[in-house]
Formats: C-alpha cells, structure tokens, sequence
C-alpha cells in the first residue's frame, strides 16, 4: 500500500509539472487506476479474510475516492447502489480499473455544456452472475461510437479486463449512457 501512495505521489508531481494537458491527463488517468488499487488493497488488509471482500465494502468506498478527485466545474450527483456479496481479489482487482475508467469517462465527458446531472453506479448478483454498471444521464455516446474501435487506452483497458474475468460489456445509449458488465462469480 505504501508503494501504491509513493507511486501515485511521484504521478501528481510528475503531472502538475507538465504544460501538455494531454500528458497531464494520462498521468493523473495512472494515478487514479492506481488509486483503485490501493482501497482493494486497504480494504482487503482491514478484513478478516485477505482474498475475498463485500463489493459494496469496495466500491463505495472507491466511487467517494475517484469522484472526490475531480474538480467541481459541473455539479455531478453521483448514487451508489451496491448490493452486499462477496468477490474473490482475483476478481475485485480488475472489477476496480473498469469501474474507475467507467466512471471517470463519465466524469469527464458526460456533462459538457451542461447543468450538471446524476451518475449512478450499480451492483447485484443473480445467481452466479454479477452485474455492475455506470450509467449517466448525460449527453450520450454518438450512435457512431463503436468502444471496440476506440482510440482511447481507458476503453481498450475495459475490454482486456473484462475478457481477463470472463465477463460481457453491453452499452446502451438512451437518456445518457449505461455500460454495464456482468460475468460469472
């Protein structure tokens, strides 16, 4: 844990050193995939059991960490509704980076030229599935938009993690934005 802070500190002083706001950018993206590290890896050593936790012990904790990194331009209400069951850290690690670049893709690009609005991150189980989501009530992905094909590392990262846990990433586009991702426990 002491490593992962040392790391994301050398990140936030390498970023607020640089003029290029497109390198500032990566860097702080970095810090905060590593940010969503280090709660599984605080949560996991203050509970009994070190390889499995509560999603809802986790991500609650992890959506408050990366939504209070961001700057209060656009007021944003972010709701959490994450049931209590329990992951293996084998599955929580990955499950943590989708659900920062998720959310901070939101954070970032949902709300331009807007009032504000609301993001929501779900989690359930049903049966042996688990189901997360992020959905935003923002501008929306073009219907041109095709995830798969994105340019952007944070998008590719999503699909390599949700093929390292076996799981299935479905986007809808009405009223906003929902991507959610569901896979076997």
């Amino acid at each position: 844990k002491n490593n992962l802070n040392t790391a994301m500190s050398l990140l936030a002083l390498q970023a607020g050193s640089l003029r290029d706001p497109g390198s500032r950018g990566a860097l702080n993206d970095a810090r905060r995939r590593l940010q969503s590290m280090m709660v599984l890896y605080d949560k996991l050593y203050r509970s009994d059991n070190l390889r499995a936790l509560s999603v809802r012990e986790y991500l609650v904790p992890l959506v408050n960490e990366i939504t209070g990194n961001f700057p209060k331009n656009v007021p944003v209400n972010v709701e959490t509704h994450v049931d209590d069951f329990v992951l293996d850290s084998k599955a929580l690690a990955p499950l943590g980076i989708i659900v920062n670049e998720l959310l901070s893709n939101a954070m970032k690009h949902a709300f331009p030229g807007t009032s504000g609005g609301t993001i929501k991150v779900s989690g359930s189980l049903k049966g042996n599935r688990a189901l997360v989501a992020v959905e935003d009530d923002g501008i929306g992905l073009p219907a041109s938009f095709d995830p798969g094909s994105s340019a952007g590392f944070g998008l590719r990262l999503v699909d390599m993690l949700t093929e390292q846990i076996g799981g299935t990433v479905q986007i809808e586009r009405e009223k906003g934005t929902r991507i959610s991702l569901e896979f076997d426990v």
